[in-house]
């Protein structure tokens, strides 16, 4: 299921499903360092975060441009504003996926308070709960370019 319809990826080329792509890659590498070493866990993340927030930084100005081109008169303010709704439901949905993980994880794997222990409060397997908060924005990208 694509997002664009064929006239828009003729005129401006390969690019949204480039960038789709790229999305659903940097989103899925951005938790796969599974080595202990804090350097390589950072160099991971900072690299792929940096491209993929590269991708959405150029297409941030470019989705209501294009919106815009493409809708009519009748119903452009709608499709802007349709445009600018869904981030505020993806900043939401990004909050209840790290409140789901994060209440799963601590269902799972009790530790006691931080109060209580310091040291024993983060529990090992705590290390995938971030991880999975990140792997899981690769799933709008892959539902708009048909990967998933």
């Amino acid at each position: 299921m694509y997002i664009w319809n064929e006239t828009e990826t003729r005129e401006q080329g390969f690019t949204p499903l480039a960038n789709h792509v790229k999305w659903y890659i940097c989103s899925i590498a951005s938790g796969l360092y599974l080595g202990k070493d804090p350097q390589g866990v950072i160099a991971t993340l900072c690299s792929f975060r940096f491209w993929l927030g590269f991708g959405i930084g150029g297409d941030y100005p470019l989705s209501p441009t294009i919106m815009s081109e493409y809708a009519n008169k009748k119903t452009r303010g709608a499709f802007i504003a349709a445009v600018f709704a869904m981030q505020g439901f993806g900043i939401l949905a990004g909050r209840i996926v790290g409140i789901i993980v994060s209440s799963a994880f601590n269902g799972a794997f009790g530790a006691p308070s931080y109060l209580i222990d310091p040291k024993g409060s983060t529990v090992p397997q705590a290390d995938y709960v971030w991880r999975i908060i990140l792997m899981v924005g690769a799933i709008p990208a892959a539902l708009t370019t048909g990967v998933g």
